[in-house]
C-alpha cells in the first residue's frame, strides 16, 4: 500500500464488512486491531472508536492517549492517527460520511461535532446499545441503514451534550462559520489573509472574527494560523519533504519566515520539530 500523507484513504478501502459513502458501518474493534493502513495516515470520514477493555495507545495529530476502558476517539475527516492496540483489546468502530446523515442534520450539527475532541471519557457508554448497532449492520435486516441513522443521532448527540454542554455551540453563528472553515480546508495553503476569507464570505474581517470567536472560542485569524500549523507539522514528521519545499507548498514565499512562524506559533523550528517527531516515533 502506498504511503502517503496526502491519501485520504475511503470508507470502501477500509474495515472488514465492506461499505461505501453514506453508509454507517459498526464492527467490532477486536476485527480491526491490526489496521489495513499499518502507518500514519488520514480517512475521508468520521471515525468513532469505543475503548471497552485493552492497552496500548492511539496517537491522534501528534497527541498520544494511553488506551483507557470507557474512552471514546472522535476521528474527523483528515486527521492523521495510527494506533498500538494489545490482543485483549476490545470495543466499537462506527464510521461514516457526511453523506450518512439526513440533510436536515449537516451544517450546524457537523459544525459542533468537529468541535468535539478528539478523545473524550463519557460517564456512561452504553455497550448495549453498541452491542445492538453492530448487530444492525451485521444481520443487515430491512431499512438497518435508517435504523443505524437513529442510532448514531442519539450517540453523538449524547457526546456533544456532555462534552460542549446542552446548548452546543452558538446557533446563529454556525452557518458562517462552516463556510468559513470550508474556506480555510479549500484556499489555506495559498491564503494566509483573513480579509480574503471575509471578502469571500461578504463581511468585514471584524464581524468574521467575532462571529468565529463566538462559535469555536478563537478568533478567525488563529484558526487559520492553526491550520497551517497543523498542515506544516503533519508534512514535517510523515514525509521527507525538504523544509524549504514544505514552506513552498504551504504558501510561504521565504522559508526563513516560514521556519519563524513555526518558532513562534509551535514552539520549535522545523529541523527541531521533525527530529522530536522522529525520535518518538522509535520509542
Amino acid at each position: 500500500m502506498e504511503k502517503s500523507l496526502n491519501k485520504l484513504h475511503s470508507l470502501s478501502s477500509l474495515g472488514v464488512i465492506p461499505a461505501e459513502r453514506g453508509d454507517i458501518r459498526v464492527e467490532r474493534l477486536e476485527d480491526r486491531k491490526v489496521p489495513k493502513v499499518p502507518f500514519p495516515h488520514k480517512h475521508d470520514f468520521f471515525q468513532i472508536v469505543v475503548i471497552a477493555a485493552g492497552k496500548g495507545w492511539h496517537e491522534v495529530d501528534f497527541t498520544r492517549h494511553t488506551l483507557a476502558r470507557g474512552q471514546v476517539y472522535i476521528l474527523k475527516p483528515g486527521q492523521v492517527h495510527t494506533w498500538q492496540l494489545s490482543k485483549d483489546t476490545r470495543g466499537f468502530v462506527i464510521e461514516f460520511t457526511q453523506e450518512s446523515l439526513p440533510h436536515f442534520l449537516t451544517g450546524h450539527f457537523l459544525t459542533t461535532l468537529r468541535q468535539l475532541p478528539d478523545c473524550v471519557q463519557p460517564k456512561t457508554v452504553s455497550t448495549e446499545f453498541l452491542h445492538m448497532m453492530q448487530k444492525e449492520f451485521e444481520d443487515k435486516p430491512a431499512y438497518f441503514q435508517f435504523s443505524l441513522q437513529n442510532y448514531l443521532r442519539i450517540f453523538l448527540v449524547q457526546l456533544m451534550r456532555e462534552n460542549l454542554g446542552k446548548e452546543g455551540l452558538p446557533e446563529p453563528q454556525a452557518s458562517l462559520t462552516d463556510a468559513f472553515l470550508d474556506l480555510v480546508e479549500k484556499y489555506f495553503r495559498e491564503e494566509h489573509r483573513l480579509q480574503f476569507y471575509a471578502d469571500r464570505l461578504k463581511v468585514s474581517a471584524k464581524t468574521l472574527s467575532a462571529q468565529v470567536q463566538r462559535a469555536l472560542g478563537k478568533p478567525a485569524k488563529e484558526v487559520l494560523l492553526e491550520r497551517c500549523l497543523l498542515e506544516a507539522r503533519r508534512l514535517l514528521a510523515f514525509t521527507d519533504m525538504p523544509v524549504a519545499q514544505i514552506s513552498y507548498d504551504l504558501g510561504f514565499e521565504d522559508p526563513n519566515y516560514f521556519s519563524r512562524f513555526l518558532k513562534t506559533y509551535g514552539g520549535l523550528t522545523a529541523l527541531d520539530f521533525r527530529k522530536r517527531t522522529q525520535n518518538l516515533s522509535k520509542e
